[in-house]
């Protein structure tokens, strides 16, 4: 008999909640942030997990000519011949059927279908297995009992990860893949423990309005921004707002400066 939705996505939370930061990725942190690569060492340690929190997971591998977009990658694009994630029997008013736990591409559990049909190939070939294959393509890796290679495996790409994170693009996301939602003034990055100001025109004075920084970088343990508001009257009928943002940890993030508009 499968599960809940609900434990499906208490299970989903449980192994998102241990994405890297992308500019320390400190073990034993899970580098989703990096979907390029290392999908086979992400899948092993998420059924660990899994298992750990008593629950029975499987595994979905599939190949083909995998094109998927991602805000994760500098070019918004991470193409794959195969790709592996955790799977659980939930039970839906149709019956049980498998959804896959991906953070990689995905915010929550999601029917099979769903997630192969995001990878941009009308035909892939899909093979389930039990959670014990570490590798299904690659003979010596078949297995992995003391997930000492898969440790090997996330260490890798949490260096590629930071590696990433320095480079003049930043951590991720990549602002030249999001598209500014409602409410959304600027994105804006901040180095390690910087503060910097940012000033926005053209206000009509007569509205109420309420800015929030909002951290985009997903780097779990602790705040990572603090911002004030200071405002300018710049004519009879227009202000400015001076917006200070400050970088309260030791790692590059990005934010979004939003709005709201209250009367």
């Amino acid at each position: 008999m499968g599960i809940s939705f609900q434990r499906a996505r208490e299970l989903f939370d449980l192994v998102n909640s241990k994405v890297c930061c992308p500019s320390s990725a400190n073990a034993p942190c899970i580098p989703f942030l990096y979907p390029d690569d290392g999908c086979w060492g992400r899948a092993h340690e998420m059924c660990r997990l899994i298992m750990a929190a008593g629950d029975l997971p499987r595994k979905i591998w599939i190949q083909g000519n995998l094109r998927v977009a991602s805000s994760n990658q500098p070019t918004c694009l991470v193409q794959w011949s195969w790709h592996v994630a955790p799977t659980l029997q939930v039970s839906t008013w149709s019956g049980d059927q498998p959804y896959v736990i991906d953070p990689a591409l995905f915010q929550e559990p999601v029917p099979q279908h769903v997630w192969a049909g995001i990878q941009g190939d009308p035909a892939p070939t899909l093979t389930p297995t039990g959670p014990e294959i570490f590798h299904l393509f690659y003979a010596p890796d078949t297995y992995d009992p003391t997930y000492a290679k898969t440790n090997t495996v996330l260490n890798t790409y949490r260096n590629e990860l930071k590696l990433r994170a320095a480079s003049g693009d930043g951590p991720p996301p990549y602002f030249s893949c999001m598209s500014r939602g409602r409410g959304v003034q600027w994105f804006g990055m901040l180095e390690p423990n910087a503060t910097r100001r940012w000033f926005t025109w053209g206000w009509p004075a007569s509205w109420h309005v309420f800015w929030t920084v909002m951290p985009v970088t997903p780097c779990p343990g602790g705040p990572q921004l603090a911002w004030r508001v200071a405002a300018e009257r710049a004519s009879a009928s227009d202000c400015t707002y001076w917006v200070t943002v400050t970088n309260l940890t030791g790692d590059r993030v990005k934010f979004e400066g939003r709005y709201n508009v209250l009367n």
